[in-house]
């Protein structure tokens, strides 16, 4: 068994400032934000962003529900668990747009520091819990997902925190009922997350199984008590919204009606495949600019190499304990939810394949450390895998440096200047739009509590109604129920028009 080191003693030793240095390289990092890059929020992102503003304010989102478990938006119903932070946010800065972007950018570099303190706990080597750190901080696909608001930006601090209580429980001398809690708020934080949660956190919680054994059943049974507690608020939910367990799964998945269950499996089992190819995400990475921006890999060779030595390891030293069998079958099954989808290589749908690939790294770097104490072969297999590292890293960099800016219309960069224009213009001091354009709903909000314009000044059509003439109308892929006369239009059809009065009859 590896006795642990005192703190002083690990303080006093000569690595450990160099240690902290690399650390802290990776905060500097992670935590700078890039302006302009990404060039904007994108819709979805400017209604999280808003949704967390009225929560801040009176806790209740955008349509009036009272502090609700599902934020519905978009058409879809975004997870709450980040919207939460952001609120607790802004209710200290107020709605501000960098101060968002800095949040992500904590909360992705918070599961980033995690998961070198579980490499820490995994194998009480210095050297390997730092290189987790400095591997997963350079890794693109954490990067870029730091840079933006995505509801999914705490999926991966909430899996990492899930795999270091479950490295707790076993061997806390807490009460059973106290170790069941905290393995249950984290599953309860996987599922609340992101929508893929809502399958792989049960998913998780029958993966339990494997801690089972002698003196666990009582801590088991207590964990999936107190983990259906923490589901009761959902299930209320959609008791009482229907549309919550069929809107994402309609507008996301390849499944239709009368597909064959054979055709089912077989479409889900090539979509998994394809989606968790290596190579892929190793050479390009995602083709839609969501969290990447094009023309490089998303995933650091050297990763994957030494995740794949970390499984050699577990097999070779029979290391396979409860622990890392739970490891191996949840990232086995983390693909599942986006295989279900008709988008392949989804970056977000897929953002736990790093994290499973640093997770496995762990036993792998552990060994690879030990082989470059004593070879000077590994010595020179270390120089080629961090030279490619490197590589790798600067390459993908120049490219988010190059194209990241140029993602103007997926970001929807020009809109906030056409809302300055259009509140500019109008003779009221107002802005009109369609009760079900959506998309300018999210915007024109986002716009006027950011910039701090009164939310009287954005005025939602009832349906079929018209705006006063002469004011300013704003959209996107609306047409005016009425005369207007379009003035401008910019990313993704974003509009600004003059209403002119109501059609003609007949």
């Amino acid at each position: 068994m590896v006795r642990r080191p005192d703190l002083a003693r690990l303080l006093e030793r000569p690595g450990t400032l160099v240690a902290a240095g690399f650390v802290l390289l990776i905060a500097v990092y992670q935590l700078r934000l890039t302006p302009g890059n990404p060039p904007g929020l994108h819709r979805d992102e400017a209604s999280i962003a808003y949704n967390a503003w009225t929560i801040s304010q009176h806790a209740r989102d955008q349509n009036g529900g009272f502090m609700p478990v599902y934020f519905v938006s978009l058409g879809d119903y975004k997870s709450p668990l980040f919207i939460y932070l952001l609120a607790g946010l802004f209710r200290i800065t107020g709605p501000n747009q960098t101060a968002a972007l800095e949040l992500g950018a904590i909360v992705v570099f918070a599961a980033i520091v995690l998961l070198g303190v579980l490499a820490w706990r995994k194998t009480h080597n210095l050297a390997v819990a730092v290189g987790i750190v400095v591997l997963g901080g350079l890794t693109p696909w954490l990067y870029e997902l730091g840079r933006t608001i995505w509801e999914t930006v705490s999926f991966p601090l909430a899996v990492v925190g899930l795999l270091l209580t479950l490295d707790w429980a076993p061997t806390s001398k807490r009460g059973a009922l106290v170790r069941a809690l905290a393995v249950a708020f984290m599953l309860g934080a996987v599922f609340y997350a992101y929508a893929a949660g809502r399958l792989l956190a049960p998913l998780f919680a029958v993966c339990l199984l494997f801690f089972a054994g002698r003196g666990r059943w009582r801590w088991l049974t207590a964990t999936w008590a107190l983990f259906a507690l923490a589901l009761v608020p959902a299930l209320t939910y959609a008791a009482r919204h229907p549309a919550f367990t069929s809107a994402r799964w309609n507008q996301t998945t390849f499944i239709k009606p009368g597909m064959s269950f054979f055709t089912i499996v077989h479409d889900t089992g090539w979509n998994y495949i394809r989606d968790v190819s290596l190579w892929h995400w190793v050479v390009s990475g995602d083709n839609k600019p969501y969290i990447h921006s094009g023309l490089a890999g998303q995933l650091f060779g050297s990763v994957v190499v030494l995740a794949a030595l970390g499984l050699f390891q577990l097999v070779r030293t029979h290391g396979f304990n409860s622990w890392w069998r739970f490891a191996l079958v949840a990232a086995l099954l983390s693909p599942i939810p986006g295989a279900l989808t008709d988008d392949r290589h989804h970056a977000l749908r897929q953002i736990l394949i790093p994290v499973w690939l640093l997770v496995f790294a762990i036993p792998g770097l552990d060994l690879f450390v030990s082989w470059v104490r004593r070879f000077w072969s590994a010595r020179l297999a270390a120089a080629v895998l961090a030279a490619g590292t490197l590589g790798q890293f600067f390459w993908a960099l120049h490219w988010y440096d190059l194209n990241g800016p140029r993602r103007v219309v997926f970001f929807e960069a020009d809109v906030p200047a056409l809302l300055q224009r259009a509140f500019a213009q109008s003779k009221d001091g107002k802005i009109y739009i369609d009760y079900d354009d959506h998309g300018a709903h999210a915007h024109a909000w986002w716009y006027a509590a950011w910039k701090h314009i009164a939310l009287s000044r954005v005025v939602i059509l009832p349906d079929g109604g018209i705006p006063p003439t002469g004011s300013m109308v704003f959209g996107r892929l609306q047409p005016c129920d009425y005369v207007c006369t379009k003035l401008e239009t910019v990313d993704q059809d974003y509009w600004i028009a003059r209403a002119v009065g109501p059609k003609p009859a007949g």
